[in-house]
């Protein structure tokens, strides 16, 4: 009976840690996917904040593991929420969005207006979404990624520091 008891209490254990890992990693935060650019711009402007925005589409495997490698760890870790926000938008989707203006377009126009046809192209913007930065396109060299990313955002930064005054 004892062994029974036992064996029971482990397994309620072992259930209940399933179900609160299982409850962590739902709550963890991810890349979002935007529709709203004009909501966003706002926020941005207030926090004097820039976006790094990801352009994919569906399938592509290098822009899976760009998100998968790098920009999830990055939202995750919280290390740029004080300067940036991290995003993402698939341009194929056929799904409309709004842009910084306001307007309802195709995602494919925003793929369009920073000749982003290449995915995945990493943009780096401002609230009135200008390009603060040279984007990045392609993701060939994950070990060196990291610091192409960290020099754009220095230059973004300082665009924006400029612009803002």
């Amino acid at each position: 009976m004892i062994k029974i008891l036992s064996k029971f209490l482990l397994l309620f254990i072992l259930l209940g840690n399933l179900l609160a890992l299982n409850t962590i990693a739902s709550d963890a935060k991810g890349v979002i996917e935007e529709k709203n650019f004009a909501e966003l711009a706002k926020k941005m402007k207030q926090q004097n904040k820039g976006l790094m925005l990801l352009l994919h589409t569906e399938g592509c495997s290098f822009c899976a593991a760009l998100e998968k490698n790098y920009l999830y760890p990055s939202v995750i870790s919280g290390e740029y929420d004080k300067q940036i926000f991290i995003r993402k938008l698939q341009i194929d989707s056929g799904v409309p969005i709004i842009d910084f203006s306001g307007k309802k377009i195709d995602p494919e126009v925003i793929s369009d207006r920073y000749d982003g046809r290449l995915t995945p192209t990493l943009l780096f913007l401002d609230y009135k979404g200008n390009e603060a930065a040279l984007k990045l396109i392609g993701y060939n060299t994950p070990s060196l990624f990291g610091g192409y990313v960290e020099a754009q955002l220095k230059e973004m930064r300082q665009y924006i520091l400029k612009n803002s005054k």
